[in-house]
């Protein structure tokens, strides 16, 4: 059994995970503009009355896995950088923490990454040693691994910055500082500005809700608001376009789609398999595209799967 921690920008997930089998799980409100260790203090915590209610403790798990948005130095358990979310985790020794506070080794890796690796031993990838993945939140995460090894770079960034891939040249600033990066046209943080700039909204259901996310995006695209379609429309084509630049950059055999959005994945596969099918490169137009087996708790279990060679 193993206490994996999946830091968040809003929402941290926390839980007990076993052989990719997910025992508990809860959230609680992320703290990532405050203090990295106050926030593993309080996780801490909360992880220990999960253990007491299955009459266990730290000291009876093999270590502790974290997943966290940036770039991750998995070999060191270090973040080397982060874009304003837990900027002060950049330098804070997550391995002494580990042992001083529970006597524990910690193993830690970036969210995208880890999120693929519980997928490629637990989930939709298993079986497959040639995958991307894609994950579709408020960001847009990505990781890959080749040849059965998850590609990492000697920057520890391989794979992990799809989302701030250049899609259109001289659009909106981006978080990272560039512009024109996918998740300045198709993210659950662009969103509202698509909604908000959107020429249509006036006689748009959207305007009278308060915080439109995709699902009411996706709700009021079913229900013919023609708004809502082209939001969503464009949002799937620049989706669709990048995953068809990621399999003619890495040649996977199958693409793996996660997030949240993906807890209903029919239109969406389809859309991205159309659109491989059309702009695909000889042979990789038939690469698979399937949604992830574990879409909210990947991060978790690929924590945990961190482990992977104690476990087996």
């Amino acid at each position: 059994m193993i206490p994996v921690i999946d830091l968040g920008g809003t929402r941290t997930k926390f839980g007990l995970v076993d052989h990719g089998v997910v025992l508990e799980a809860s959230s609680c409100d992320a703290a990532s503009r405050g203090s990295i260790r106050d926030h593993l203090e309080e996780i801490s915590d909360l992880l220990s009355g999960l253990l007491k209610g299955r009459e266990k403790s730290f000291s009876d798990c093999a270590g502790i896995g974290i997943s966290c948005t940036g770039i991750v130095d998995g070999v060191n358990a270090r973040v080397l950088t982060t874009n304003g979310k837990y900027d002060d985790a950049v330098g804070f020794d997550f391995a002494a923490w580990g042992k001083q506070r529970h006597g524990l080794e910690v193993r830690i890796e970036n969210d995208a990454r880890a999120a693929l690796i519980g997928e490629w031993r637990y989930g939709a990838g298993k079986g497959c040693d040639d995958l991307v993945m894609v994950t579709l939140g408020t960001g847009i995460g990505t990781a890959a691994i080749i040849n059965g090894r998850p590609l990492v770079g000697p920057a520890f960034a391989g794979g992990n910055l799809g989302g701030h891939m250049i899609v259109h040249s001289n659009g909106r600033p981006c978080t990272c500082g560039a512009r024109g990066c996918l998740e300045t046209e198709a993210s659950g943080w662009v969103l509202p500005t698509l909604i908000a700039e959107h020429p249509k909204l006036d006689a748009s259901s959207l305007k009278a809700l308060s915080k439109p996310g995709f699902k009411e995006v996706m709700d009021c695209a079913d229900a013919g608001d023609s708004c809502a379609r082209e939001i969503l429309e464009h949002c799937l084509r620049y989706w669709g376009e990048a995953i068809v630049s990621f399999v003619h950059l890495l040649g996977p055999a199958r693409v793996i789609v996660g997030g949240g959005l993906m807890n209903s994945p029919d239109r969406m596969l389809a859309s991205f398999r159309g659109t491989l099918c059309k702009h695909g490169w000889g042979a990789l137009k038939a690469v698979e595209i399937i949604g992830a087996e574990h879409p909210d708790n990947a991060g978790l279990i690929g924590a945990a799967a961190l482990f992977h060679d104690r476990e087996h």
